[in-house]
């Protein structure tokens, strides 16, 4: 499943690399195309550390409150939960697909505008709306994956989840809101 939201991220994110390539001159193809693959590689890998870093974390907190069971089960359930991180680029990318058929990435003005839209205006709203959601569906999975794969009552479960869920959704949202201040 973690791979599938890998495969997404990766595809949607094809309209942008697209259009910002059809504006960039021939004298930056090199560098837009080694920013294209370090962004693709960081869109592949990504949901594979989050994977671990969330597995880690709730392995730990279900230690803390004495949870009996494997890692490994923890480990494949946690991953079944993020089926619900698919529908997140899937989203973005029709979104984008959307808002991008109409930009000028040769006029700078433009692609700021498109920049401050992706991140605090409708495109920024809508992703992390979404976002948001899909966090707290993963949440609820991985609360009774947590909950059945440890031995430990669900609502011991929620709570270990739900402080993950709440960083990563502090973090994605908070983390745009940077990305917005620097443009």
């Amino acid at each position: 499943m973690v791979g599938l939201v890998a495969v997404a991220g990766l595809l949607s994110s094809i309209p942008t690399v697209l259009a910002v390539a059809d504006a960039l001159p021939p004298e930056a193809g090199f560098i837009a195309a080694f920013g294209f693959a370090i962004g693709s590689i960081t869109t592949v890998i990504g949901p594979f550390i989050s994977w671990v870093i969330v597995v880690t974390v709730l392995f730990v907190g279900s230690v803390l409150a004495d949870g009996d069971g494997s890692f490994q089960d923890v480990f494949a359930l946690v991953g079944w939960g993020f089926a619900p991180r698919v529908i997140v680029p899937i989203v973005g990318g029709i979104v984008s697909f959307f808002f991008l058929s109409s930009v000028d990435f040769s006029d700078p003005q433009q692609a700021r505008q498109l920049s401050q839209m992706a991140t605090t205006g409708t495109i920024g709203v809508v992703t992390q709306g979404v976002n948001a959601l899909m966090f707290v569906w993963a949440g609820w999975l991985w609360t009774h994956a947590l909950a059945n794969a440890r031995g430990i009552a669900t609502r011991t479960a929620a709570t270990i989840v739900g402080a993950v869920v709440f960083v990563q959704i502090l973090l994605n949202v908070g983390l745009t809101l940077l990305s917005a201040a620097l443009v």
